[in-house]
């Protein structure tokens, strides 16, 4: 890989997220997605590299219910201390893998779904679009580091809450974890994200955007309902029998 290619790369990048009919035009005639995948991976290392010493890991660890409470201070500091190693790791590898796992895994789902929708796009071609299209996800994961110094520390899950971009933020405490869930998967950088898939596949699929908009958006219903929704319904399930028992 040449320095001019790296350069038409990061400009090809940038126009992108600030032209993105000009960007995603030459993303679906050059088919490359190194550059992208590369500047995705290391926002996301950053992120976790600022994150993961601010994050309290071990803050659940003594509330396992009368278990916990049958350890002693010796050992609930032995569990604490391997709750954060675990949590580093793990969020090290996610940082480093899930980008890739993220891009290819959605590429294919959309080289399959716009092939049974009738259309011929390229796989090498899918996966540079997609490769692009969720530069704002990392993006966004860069404007929450300010967040996560002021805020330090911080459980995990009050990691998804520092941006409030999403209509999550504007729902009272309490309320039900479907709706929640609902309401995070209605967040500006994703909605960003799956507007430069639908011009991005509408390229390299020869579709129009309109075809494109609807394999997009039925593709993305059904991520929120098996991984947000039902998720989150059977844990509001579990929480309701909990509390009828006791």
């Amino acid at each position: 890989m040449s320095r001019t290619d790296l350069a038409l790369d990061g400009t090809v990048l940038v126009a992108t997220l600030t032209r993105p009919d000009h960007g995603l035009t030459a993303v679906a005639s050059r088919r490359r997605s190194l550059t992208a995948l590369a500047v995705a991976t290391l926002a996301s290392l950053l992120f976790t590299a600022v994150a993961v010493p601010r994050i309290d890991f071990g803050r659940e660890a003594g509330r396992g219910g009368p278990q916990a409470e049958e350890l002693t201070p010796h050992q609930l500091e032995e569990a604490r201390v391997q709750a954060a190693k675990i949590g580093a790791v793990a969020g090290y590898a996610n940082a480093l893998l899930g980008p890739v796992l993220l891009v290819l895994g959605s590429a294919l789902a959309l080289w399959l779904a716009f092939k049974v929708a009738g259309t011929r796009p390229g796989l090498k071609g899918t996966v540079a679009v997609a490769a692009h299209a969720f530069l704002p996800l990392f993006l966004a994961q860069l404007l929450a580091v300010p967040a996560v110094l002021m805020k330090a520390p911080l459980a995990v899950q009050e990691l998804p809450k520092l941006l409030p971009s999403s209509l999550a933020s504007l729902l009272p405490p309490g309320a039900s974890p479907v709706l929640t869930a609902l309401a995070s998967s209605a967040d500006l950088f994703t909605l960003w994200a799956v507007v430069l898939l639908v011009i991005g596949m509408a390229k390299v699929a020869g579709a129009t955007r309109l075809r494109a908009a609807t394999v997009v958006a039925l593709l993305w219903a059904a991520q929120i309902a098996l991984l947000k929704i039902a998720p989150a319904a059977a844990a509001a399930a579990q929480a309701g029998k909990a509390m009828g028992g006791a």
